[in-house]
């Protein structure tokens, strides 16, 4: 059955990885804010997809609680009427327009509109409102203060425009209060409209007229007080010389400040080129002006250059040496004379800017005397003049404010017209009919069910905490995906144990060969993907065993281990596939293998290898080492001495050896087993996985030393790789 007679002797062909591949929580890459945002959103997007039907219902659960409620309370009377607060028609303009230019007004604002949002706070306003509850409580005393809150206001829009229509409504369970409410509202307005806003304007209107007078003959007096100085003595302008003068100093400032940055910037060039032709950096001060000494620059570097070269090579007495010494001297005595010629050249300009400089500070301190000379009276004309000018702009806008308020106090003088009267909706029998849901109730009754529908996803999302996506598996854990398996009910069910081993397994591998020569099913590519990505991981070193685990039961791993061990297999890898699960082994099950000696039957008794493993086909290099009978205490087996020797012979007579192992959270089997191969494949169960469970399966490996591959994502639904298999039918 199997080439080999014996696996006594280990060869030093396996070997541990190295620690440089170890498990840890890998460091993170670092990301931009941007990104992490965009991440996020991704996320609730993604969950808001999964949880779209608990979304929905319970938005619809939600709102159709709030509409029962609605429809099943008191029935409530809504009532209204409107108001025409501004004139309609152009021939009320006109008059207005009249009325302006009867009264002297030389630029009526007769078009400008109300503000309805301030003219709305005023009409609930406490001083408004007041008087209007004392008599309604004359009727209903269960009126409160917040009586104004429940009074409804709003400007009547028609498109994108607003009309000059104000409506006004009121709800309660009475529809005699409501009626009631309405006719006292709809009478307080109109007489707001008819007196007291008029009696508003003209308070305004006397008191500006008031000040007119006064602020006139303070305009006068200046007037006189500045002509009497300018004749007395002979001044035309004084703020023109002064402003003259002033400006004048700014820029002997301006000039001074340009000369000391410049002084400044010279001092400081200066004396760097001292420094550097002290110590003897000709080359450095050349390089202060590339244009004029680039060739002796370039000279210099060659021949530095090539006395390097040729000092590795010759003596210092050597006459090749001597000549490049004679050279460097050369260049150095140029370049020191050069460089002093750019020092004088540096000195000369510091000492121009010195002199300039003198001459700024005189000619400035020369204009500042003449600035404070100025006669007392320039500055007493001055404040004259500014005094006149406040007085005059202020004289204006109280002209200009009185005109005003009598164009309002004109358009006033037309008051709101009720062009629709307070009433009740009622039926043809007279009765009052009950408010309806209006638009805004019902956005909402959506709103509110949305955000339950919402809230309700968030805590099923909260509780059901597994992993969802490769990439949540990927950020969660800071390992590599290196495998994506797609969900699919077609994987091979275990076949009946009836009937002659050979001829089962040769019929599973036909219809696996078979498949594989197709290349159409995403399973197998998802495998070829997996071992792919495993043998790429350590491309410098070649991995003889791993282990296959999961963090909790019913994720897939057995599947896995079957499927990876046959695709190695597949492309010519001798494989050994050891079901180490002592506890509650499926690989015989997986393949319909007999299970009667196996790994725990060697562990325990003195049974061949040979007797044990099991080749799947006589063609095929895939082997399999069943668990065998399950003992009492598997751990002390996993864990002996025997059981290291045998992991060695293994990694010395297979290409590679893939264990099987039991769940690693609340077990140690998995945990001894990685520590001791090259290192350990997770697979992760998609919408199985709790994310608590597998942190914790990778602090034991972490504990335990072992190396983590990377993670495999199984059963992520709708995942279709690309499909080859057209083009190699082509």
């Amino acid at each position: 059955m199997y080439p080999n007679p014996k696996f006594q002797q280990i060869s030093p062909k396996g070997g541990k990885l190295s620690q440089s591949f170890n498990q840890g929580y890998a460091n993170p890459v670092e990301t931009s804010d941007e990104e992490k945002v965009l991440k996020e959103i991704k996320k609730l997007f993604a969950a808001g997809q999964r949880r779209a039907i608990v979304i929905i219902a319970g938005a619809i659960a939600a709102s159709s609680g709030m509409v029962f409620f609605l429809s099943t309370r008191p029935p409530i009377y809504q009532g209204k009427f409107q108001l025409l607060v501004e004139p309609v028609t152009t021939a009320e303009n006109k008059l207005l327009s009249v009325v302006s230019q009867t009264l002297g007004i030389t630029n009526p604002k007769t078009n400008e509109s109300l503000d309805y949002e301030s003219q709305i706070r005023v009409l609930k306003s406490p001083q408004l409102m007041r008087p209007i509850i004392d008599n309604i409580k004359t009727k209903y005393p269960d009126v409160n203060k917040n009586f104004a809150e429940d009074i409804k206001i709003e400007r009547i829009m028609k498109e994108d425009e607003g009309t000059k229509i104000l409506e006004i409504s009121y709800s309660d369970k009475n529809p005699e209060k409501v009626q009631f409410v309405l006719d006292e509202i709809s009478k307080a307005y109109l007489k707001y409209s008819r007196e007291d806003r008029h009696s508003y304007l003209s308070q305004g209107l006397g008191f500006i007229e008031n000040q007119i007078p006064q602020m006139q003959q303070q305009v006068d007096t200046l007037g006189k007080r500045l002509q009497a100085l300018r004749q007395q003595y002979n001044l035309v302008d004084p703020a023109i010389q002064d402003r003259y003068l002033s400006e004048q100093a700014n820029a002997i400032v301006q000039d001074r400040v340009d000369v000391q940055m410049k002084l400044a910037q010279s001092r400081s060039v200066y004396t760097m080129l001292q420094k550097l032709y002290s110590e003897g950096n000709y080359a450095a001060i050349l390089s202060q002006n590339n244009e004029a000494y680039n060739k002796l620059i370039a000279q210099i570097h060659e021949l530095d250059r090539e006395i390097e070269a040729t000092s590795a090579r010759f003596r210092e007495e050597s006459k090749t040496m001597r000549v490049l010494r004679e050279q460097e001297r050369e260049l150095r005595e140029r370049s020191q004379k050069e460089a002093l010629n750019i020092l004088q050249k540096a000195k000369s300009e510091v000492e121009a800017l010195e002199t300039r400089q003198q001459i700024v500070v005189d000619t400035e301190n020369r204009l500042r005397q003449r600035v404070s000379q100025l006669p007392e009276i320039t500055r007493e004309a001055t404040q004259l003049e500014a005094k006149l000018q406040v007085s005059n702009q202020t004289l204006n806008q109280l002209l200009a404010k009185r005109d005003q308020l009598r164009i309002e106090a004109a358009q006033q003088e037309i008051p709101w017209q009720l062009i629709a009267p307070p009433e009740i909706p009622r039926d043809e029998k007279g009765k009052p009919i009950k408010a309806k849901l209006n638009k805004k109730h019902l956005a909402l009754i959506v709103v509110v069910g949305l955000v339950f529908g919402l809230m309700l996803a968030f805590v099923i999302e909260v509780i059901n905490n597994v992993f969802h996506t490769p990439d949540e598996v990927e950020e969660e854990t800071k390992l590599p995906v290196i495998g994506i398996i797609p969900f699919t009910r077609k994987v091979r069910k275990p076949i009946n144990k009836t009937g002659r081993f050979a001829f089962l397994t040769a019929a599973i591998n036909r219809v696996w060969r078979k498949k594989e020569r197709q290349g159409d099913s995403p399973v197998l590519e998802a495998f070829r993907s997996l071992y792919t990505n495993v043998r790429l991981l350590t491309p410098d070193t070649v991995i003889h065993s791993l282990v296959v685990g999961s963090a909790t039961p019913a994720e897939g791993k057995t599947t896995v281990a079957v499927y990876l061990a046959q695709t190695a297999a597949a492309i010519g890898q001798r494989v050994l596939l050891v079901d180490a699960d002592l506890r509650r082994p499926k690989v015989h099950l997986q393949l319909s293998l007999p299970n009667e000696q196996g790994l725990s039957d060697i562990l325990t008794k003195d049974i061949g290898l040979n007797d044990a493993i099991a080749r799947v086909s006589p063609e095929e290099n895939l082997f399999v080492l069943t668990a065998g009978t399950i003992p009492k205490d598997p751990i002390k087996l996993l864990s002996s001495e025997k059981m290291r020797d045998l992991m060695e012979q293994f990694q010395s007579f297979f290409d590679l050896v893939i264990y099987d192992t039991p769940p690693l959270v609340g077990l140690a089997d998995s945990n001894l087993l990685a520590a001791h191969s090259d290192g350990i494949v997770l697979v992760v169960g998609l919408q199985k996985t709790d994310r608590s469970m597998l942190i914790k399966a990778l602090d034991g490996l972490s504990i335990a030393g072992a190396s983590v591959f990377g993670v495999v994502a199984n059963g992520i639904k709708g995942y279709k790789p690309k499909e080859y298999s057209t083009y190699y039918r082509r």
